[in-house]
């Protein structure tokens, strides 16, 4: 399969982000955080006290949303590539892994950074990060071609219903 952000090798399927990809995305948490620094240390202090109590939390909240992000991601790039595996039966992220046959429904989660949701017979919820560095019709493509076919049946009925909704948030 010729994809840049889908690695096929033998029996082993991986998801990975791209260089500009991620560059994008640092990109955009840098810029956000530094124009937040800038209006916490820079405008906030010339403005009046009302007005600068409101600047000042509005800014500390936009400063630890953007940050945080900004050291999420650039934690995920100083360890590698993948984003998740699919290897002999089992779902793989970086810090959990599922066999895909006790997966019972997978669907996207997440607001500002996006992740699948893996719900087990048991209703036990693992989540698998994407932090939207690999685009969401990509994942539901490697989902569709090497996940569904060795899924039970409970997860095909499933993903048949999210794929209504082409895959979309549920």
């Amino acid at each position: 399969m010729d994809e840049h952000n889908i690695k096929v090798t033998g029996n082993r399927v991986e998801v990975v982000y791209t260089a500009p990809g991620a560059g994008c995305m640092i990109s955009s948490a840098l810029f956000g955080t530094l124009l937040t620094g800038f209006v916490l240390f820079v405008v906030a202090p010339d403005s009046g006290i009302v007005r600068g109590f409101l600047i000042g939390i509005i800014g500390i909240v936009g400063l630890i949303f953007s940050g945080s992000i900004l050291l999420k991601l650039i934690s995920l790039i100083l360890s590698g590539k993948t984003i998740f595996t699919i290897e002999s039966g089992m779902l793989k992220g970086r810090k959990n892994s599922i066999p895909i046959n006790e997966i019972d429904d997978i669907k996207w989660g997440g607001s500002s950074l996006k992740y699948l949701v893996a719900q087990t017979a048991n209703k036990k919820k693992i989540k698998f990060p994407t932090y939207n560095l690999v685009g969401e019709e990509k994942v539901n493509q490697v989902i569709t071609d090497y996940v569904i076919p060795h899924a039970s049946p409970e997860l095909k009925r499933n993903w048949e219903k999210h794929k209504g909704n082409n895959g979309a948030r549920v």
